[in-house]
């Protein structure tokens, strides 16, 4: 059975403190130490999520908007034929917003209409997967931003319980050092709580235009770090002869 599954077993209460403190709770003879333990781990990212859109600008709001709707149409076309699944393009933006330009350290009394549309997309990372080519496509039928390339786990509970293990034994490290400096015996686990995960990339994902133009656009996926945090709260027994 995994550490922190024993652990959690028979827990009486959740703590909030993630903090360190030693001594006695007020109206109650037992004394506690109180830990936070953090770990982590790390595993290759198994998915891709990119954030693509459109962004026209019109002094008429009625063309802007159908320039967007033309060019997001194209976009939408050479993702499709560069395989990306109909069932996986999402829209997650829309948005028509006036704006004024700046001319010379002065706001411009012409208002114009700037229009944007964005479409999100995920997929699984297969073996030699060329995700530049999707971006390509998409530029090269329309698409004129690229909001983010993410990469991320589908399932990311194996990691997530590694790194959970990690933080319970940096606790249970800390309690043992703490403990022994400050002359005193560790009891019963009290309780033991999570603090949640923090699924973080390693190093950002870096996009590189092409060297010419009938290469797609290099994308370097990075790992995915999970980070976890948990408060583990001992009773003390007693204390021993003295500090060292």
């Amino acid at each position: 059975m995994r550490i922190f599954e024993a652990l959690l077993l028979g827990l009486i209460a959740l703590l909030a403190s993630a903090s360190s403190s030693l001594g006695a709770d007020d109206g109650c003879d037992v004394s506690k130490l109180t830990v936070s333990g953090t770990g982590e781990a790390t595993a290759d990212a198994d998915i891709v999520t990119i954030v693509l859109g459109v962004q026209t600008r019109d002094e008429s709001a009625a063309a802007a908007v159908a320039d967007n709707g033309r060019m997001m149409a194209d976009a939408i076309e050479g993702l499709l034929a560069a395989g990306v699944p109909e069932e996986e393009i999402k829209t997650s933006r829309f948005s028509i917003s006036p704006t004024r330009d700046w001319i010379d350290g002065k706001l411009s009394d012409k208002v114009v209409f700037e229009v944007n549309n964005q479409v999100t997309f995920t997929l699984d990372l297969a073996d030699e997967m060329d995700i530049g080519a999707f971006l390509d496509a998409a530029v090269g039928a329309g698409a004129n931003t690229v909001e983010s390339v993410t990469f991320a786990l589908r399932d990311p509970t194996p990691v997530q319980e590694e790194a959970l293990e990690e933080a319970v034994v940096d606790g249970m490290g800390k309690a043992g050092v703490i403990a022994e400096a400050a002359g005193v015996t560790l009891g019963r686990i009290l309780s033991i709580s999570e603090s949640g995960y923090s699924p973080v990339p390693m190093a950002e994902s870096r996009v590189y235009f092409a060297a010419d133009a009938g290469a797609s656009t290099p994308i370097v996926p990075g790992d995915v770090k999970v980070t976890a945090t948990v408060t583990i709260t001992y009773e003390i027994k007693d204390l021993v002869d003295g500090p060292p």
